[in-house]
């Protein structure tokens, strides 16, 4: 099932993570964050944008996690959000990531986006594949801007419209905080 994170689920979505910062250039972070690091970023991200897990039906065991963030600080670019979906290493290509982006499309629309931008480190063929079949195209290629495990690695940016230019509301409405949804 997914649903909105909880403060239960930290533990699990940091093993999850650092698995990814410590073993490949996914992340771009180097060193792996603790559960007071990650419980602080979601405590911020989600006054304003939702952040949802995937949760195993059978084992209540966090498969998965996506949530939109703050792609640039100026206001301008308040109707672009920037995604990030990460998946239990030996649970990818069980269509646990395209669940976890088809709901948090739907949420970023009700919520007033136009667009979202995603990330990809060059290295991460899995991803790049994964956006483009979600309607992502591609924008922009950075290469050599990261410097992990001893080399330099390029960037893709990709970019998904979500509404019209004129289908964008004024303002954008609060992110939904009690997301549930039942899976197959």
């Amino acid at each position: 099932m997914i649903r909105s994170i909880r403060k239960a689920d930290i533990p699990a979505c940091v093993k999850l993570y650092n698995h990814y910062v410590e073993n490949t250039t996914v992340s771009f972070e180097l060193d792996p964050v603790t559960e007071e690091e990650f419980s602080a970023r979601v405590e911020s991200i989600t006054q304003r944008y939702p952040y949802l897990v995937y949760e195993d039906d059978r084992t209540g065991e966090v498969l998965g996690y996506a949530y939109l963030s703050v792609y640039s600080v100026r206001l301008a670019y308040r109707f672009s959000c920037d995604l990030s979906i990460y998946v239990k290493k030996d649970m990818q290509a069980h269509g646990i990531g395209h669940m976890l982006y088809s709901a948090i499309e739907r949420l970023a629309y009700a919520q007033g986006f136009y667009s979202i931008i995603a990330v990809v480190s060059e290295e991460n063929a899995i991803s790049r594949r994964f956006h483009e079949r979600q309607g992502f195209a591609r924008m922009a290629d950075f290469d050599d801007i990261a410097f992990k495990q001893g080399r330099w690695i390029g960037v893709r940016y990709y970019r998904k419209f979500l509404r019209t230019p004129e289908d964008v509301p004024h303002e954008l409405k609060a992110p939904v905080t009690d997301y549930w949804e039942e899976t197959e």
